[in-house]
């Protein structure tokens, strides 16, 4: 038995609303208990949960990395104006990375956005699909 999570709380991490995430928890054969349900069931009908969760342990990975490298031998000093041109460069690479990166996301987040609606569909096979690609996203982010 996994971690569990109250469908109201799992409801505001994911943006909606709690009938909503109730309907789709129903049409996904998942059952929730005393208002709590199994947070892995909720990860594996939303990709949004999933991904959230796998950018911030990939985060932890990437600081502890860093953090790694940091304690090794220490490269030649370089002159201010080096560094300065140096650091200014790499800035101007990561404002250009952040814009697409928050681009994507965006994207992203309207695409699960629509599987969302799409689970909720009246056309059953609209909605079976929906799960079927809500579930695979997540396993593509673990």
């Amino acid at each position: 038995m996994g971690e569990h999570i109250s469908i109201a709380r799992a409801a505001r991490l994911l943006g909606l609303g709690r009938r909503e995430l109730c309907e789709r928890l129903r049409r996904a054969g998942i059952d929730g208990f005393e208002g709590a349900v199994e947070l892995d069931a909720v990860k594996r009908i939303s990709p949004k949960m999933a991904l959230d969760a796998h950018l911030v342990g990939e985060r932890v990975r990437l600081i502890r990395q860093s953090a790694r490298r940091r304690q090794a031998v220490a490269p030649p000093r370089k002159k201010e104006a080096e560094l300065q041109d140096e650091l200014d460069r790499l800035h101007n690479q990561w404002l250009a990375e952040r814009k697409r990166a928050q681009e994507y996301h965006v994207l992203f987040d309207h695409l699960i956005d629509e599987l969302g609606r799409w689970q909720n569909a009246k056309d059953p096979d609209r909605a079976k699909f929906a799960l079927e690609f809500s579930q695979w996203l997540c396993k593509a982010f673990d």
